[in-house]
């Protein structure tokens, strides 16, 4: 069972962000047929429903460890949409200029960038890949609330072809250098019997949300909009264990 597999069985629905994307894109008036980069797609399970909603698609996702079958699992996706394309690569590694009128980066994808000046420079290259009066969304937790009200992971299991997988989460967060590292095991019976697992660590900068307000303005991004959950049809003071957050580029 590969990390594609796991990621997919305990992701969440994709619809609600898709619809949620599409109210993005009336918000702000963007044209219906659009360019949209999903920043950091993992396994590509929002390339088919975001192309059905009419926007062509480019998939970014780095090639590295522990998810180093995530691009390749969006790259399979993507043959079978011809609109639709593939750019290896996170957020410091984006060169376009002028190409998107939406970027999006769900499921706290930005906070990879561990280095508070990086994560400036890759606001400052979102922007210079948009084309004018485009639109960038990030989606990441509220590190404040969530260490305000932390109760630890319990156990999740649920069943992937006919095979019952439980998940477990460890947390620890580094508050002298802002960081948070996050293991997930999971296990599972092979078909012998014989037990099986995996195991990944990822490791996420606590970003707070007046440091993303700074890095958007120096970028040169307005029309700043916060949300707190994907069936928010207006704007909303943050005010939960999430960051979302929308605004506009402007030259």
């Amino acid at each position: 069972m590969n990390q594609s597999q796991l990621y997919g069985a305990y992701d969440r629905n994709p619809g609600p962000v898709v619809n949620f994307i599409t109210y993005l894109r009336d918000l702000y008036g963007l044209q219906r047929h659009g360019l949209l980069l999903d920043m950091g797609c993992g396994p590509g399970r929002l390339l088919a429903p975001l192309s059905e909603s009419g926007w062509k698609v480019t998939d970014s996702e780095p090639d590295s460890e522990p998810d180093s079958d995530y691009s390749a699992t969006a790259r399979a996706v993507i043959r079978g949409l011809p609109e639709a394309r593939f750019s290896q690569g996170g957020f410091r590694d984006l060169e376009e200029d002028a190409n998107y009128d939406l970027i999006a980066s769900t499921n706290s994808r930005y906070c990879y960038v561990l280095n508070a000046a990086h994560r400036r420079e890759a606001l400052a290259r979102c922007a210079r890949a948009l084309r004018p009066g485009g639109v960038l969304f990030l989606e990441l937790l509220n590190f404040f609330w969530v260490l305000k009200n932390y109760r630890e992971p319990p156990p999740l299991t649920v069943e992937i072809d006919g095979v019952t997988v439980t998940r477990t989460v460890q947390q620890d967060f580094d508050y002298d250098r802002g960081i948070m590292t996050h293991w997930t095991q999971y296990g599972w019976d092979g078909a012998s019997g014989a037990k099986q697992s995996a195991r990944k660590t990822h490791r996420t900068a606590m970003v707070s949300y007046s440091e993303i307000a700074l890095f958007l303005e120096d970028a040169g991004f307005d029309d700043v909009h916060t949300f707190n959950s994907f069936n928010d049809r207006a704007p909303e003071q943050l005010a939960g264990g999430k960051i979302m957050v929308s605004a506009r580029w402007h030259p």
